[in-house]
C-alpha cells in the first residue's frame, strides 16, 4: 500500500505537477513532480547545486542550476521548501538511487539559526522540541507503522462483528481503586480521568452489544519512572460476551496480535529491517501459555508476588528457546493479586483461589493483560467488598452505577487491553516508551 499522491491543480504561471512523497518516487520516474519538505543540506559546485530534501518518508537529492539555487543561499537547514522537478534515475547514493532534476524551488517558511535542537541534544531537550526531534524519516517510521498497526486491528475486529466505541474519559471513580487516578474538579463535584474504559465496555456487554473495542487514551497517576511507564498512553481494549473460558479469550488476543504484526511485516518489514536492523516478529500460534506457578519454578527470581522486569525478560527468553519467538502468556495469577472484578476458577474452599486472567509478554515486557470478568452480581459484590476498596469508591460509583448492571441478566464476558505504546516500543526495538509516544507524559513531564 503506497502513500496516495495528491493532485495539486496548477495556478496560472505554475508548473503542472503531482504532489508525491519521496518513498513513492519510483512510481513517478520521468514525470514532473512536486515535493514538499525540509532542507537538510546544500552543496555547491561550479555550475550546479545539490540540495538534500526530506519529508516524512525519506530523503532525496535535488540537482539545481545556480540560478535556481540562488534563492536558497540565505536559508538554514529545516527551512520548509517546495521543489518542482523531474524524477530521474541517478547514481546510487546515500539518499536514493533517484534524484530530482529541479525546474523550480521556493521557500514556504524559513528556519531561524541557531536551531533550538542540535545534534547531541539530551533526551529532555529532544522532548522539549519534539516537533524538530520527529522531523526525520527514521523517527516518523514508528508513527507510520503504528497507523498501519491500528488499521490492521480495526480491520480484524470489524470483520468479526466488533463495534467500535468511544467511551467517556471523565468519570466518577477509577476502574480498580482510587489510588492511581488523576482527580479533577467537576463543577461542584470531584471526578477523575479514566484508568481504563473497561467499565464502559462491560456496560456494552450488559446492553447486549456482544463484542466491542476501543482505541483511546488512558490515564494512570503512577510515579514510577522507568523506560516502560507513562501517565497517559494509548490502549486497544477489546470485550466480548458469552465467554466462559480464558483460553478462548487468549485465542482471540493472539489471533488479533498475529494479524496486526503480519500486516506490519508485509507493509513495513523491509523498511524496518533497513532502518533499524530488526525483523518484525510474527508469533506462530498458539503462543505458549504458562501458569504462574509453573513459571516460578524456572528461577528463584520469579518467586516474588509480582513479576519484576528481570523476571519478564527471563520468561521471554524461555519462550524463545521453547517456540522460536519471545511471546508468552502467563496465566492463573492468585486472585488476591488481580482486580476485584476478575472471575476466579472454581476451587476447593480451603485452596487460595486463582484468577481467570493472563498477561502477555513480548521482548521482555508486558504488552497486554486480560481476564474473564465476574458477571454474577452476588459474587462480584462480595469480591468488591473484600478487595479493600475505600467506602468513597464503593458509594460514589460502584454501588450506584457499576454493580447494578449485573442484577439484570448480564452475560458472561471477558476482555483484554493491549498497550499500543509498549507494543510499538517492543516492535521497533526502542529503549524507552518516550520514543514510542508522540508527546510523552510521565510523572515529571506534562509539556509540551
Amino acid at each position: 500500500m503506497s502513500t496516495d499522491t495528491l493532485q495539486v491543480p496548477p495556478k496560472r504561471g505554475q508548473l503542472p505537477s503531482t504532489k508525491v512523497f519521496i518513498e513513492d518516487l519510483p512510481r513517478h520516474l520521468d514525470r514532473v513532480v512536486l515535493l514538499e519538505g525540509w532542507l537538510v543540506t546544500v552543496r555547491h559546485s561550479r555550475s550546479l547545486s545539490f540540495l538534500v530534501l526530506k519529508d516524512r518518508s525519506g530523503e532525496i537529492q535535488c540537482v539545481c542550476r545556480d540560478e535556481q539555487a540562488a534563492s536558497l543561499k540565505d536559508l538554514n537547514p529545516e527551512s520548509a521548501l517546495r521543489v518542482h522537478g523531474t524524477a530521474r534515475r541517478g547514481r546510487q547514493g546515500a539518499h536514493s538511487e533517484i534524484e530530482i532534476d529541479v525546474s523550480e524551488v521556493s521557500a514556504a517558511a524559513s528556519a531561524h539559526a541557531p536551531l533550538p535542537l542540535l545534534p547531541g541534544a539530551t533526551e529532555e531537550q529532544r522532548l522539549d522540541h519534539r516537533y524538530l526531534d520527529l522531523r526525520h524519516p527514521k523517527k516518523q517510521l514508528a508513527f507510520r507503522v503504528q497507523s498501519h498497526l491500528e488499521w490492521a486491528a480495526r480491520n480484524f475486529l470489524v470483520q468479526r462483528g466488533f463495534l467500535e466505541l468511544h467511551t467517556p474519559k471523565i468519570t466518577a471513580g477509577g476502574s480498580e481503586s482510587g489510588a492511581a487516578v488523576f482527580k479533577l474538579p467537576y463543577f461542584s463535584q470531584q471526578a477523575c480521568l479514566v484508568q481504563s474504559p473497561q467499565f464502559y465496555m462491560q456496560m456494552a456487554m450488559a446492553a447486549g452489544m456482544d463484542r466491542v473495542y476501543e482505541v483511546g487514551p488512558v490515564f494512570r497517576a503512577e510515579s514510577a519512572q522507568t523506560n516502560r511507564h507513562a501517565t497517559e498512553f494509548t490502549c486497544l481494549d477489546v470485550e466480548q460476551s458469552w465467554l466462559e473460558d480464558t483460553g478462548a479469550l487468549m485465542d482471540l488476543a493472539e489471533a488479533l496480535l498475529h494479524e496486526m504484526l503480519l500486516a506490519v511485516r508485509q507493509r513495513y518489514g523491509a523498511e524496518i529491517m533497513k532502518s533499524l536492523g530488526l525483523p518484525v516478529e510474527v508469533p506462530e500460534t498458539p503462543i505458549p501459555r504458562l501458569p504462574l506457578a509453573m513459571a516460578r519454578q524456572l528461577s528463584p527470581d520469579l518467586a516474588s508476588a509480582r513479576l519484576s522486569h528481570q523476571a519478564e525478560q527471563l520468561l521471554c527468553k524461555h519462550a524463545r528457546e521453547l517456540s522460536g519467538h519471545s511471546f508468552v502468556f502467563i496465566t492463573d495469577y492468585p486472585a488476591a493479586d488481580r482486580p476485584f472484578y476478575t472471575r476466579c476458577h472454581e476451587t476447593a474452599p480451603s485452596a487460595a483461589p486463582l484468577s481467570c486472567s493472563f498477561d502477555l509478554l513480548w521482548r521482555g515486557m508486558e504488552i497486554a493483560s486480560g481476564c474473564l470478568r465476574e458477571h454474577r452480581h452476588d459474587r462480584l459484590a462480595r469480591q468488591a467488598a473484600e478487595s479493600g476498596l475505600d467506602d468513597q469508591a464503593l458509594s460514589h460509583y460502584l454501588r450506584d452505577f457499576y454493580l447494578p448492571m449485573f442484577r439484570n441478566g448480564c452475560p458472561p464476558h471477558g476482555g483484554f487491553g493491549i498497550g499500543l505504546d509498549r507494543l510499538m516500543m517492543a516492535l521497533m526495538g526502542q529503549a524507552s516508551i518516550r520514543e514510542a509516544s508522540f508527546a510523552y507524559r510521565g510523572s515529571e513531564r506534562y509539556v509540551p
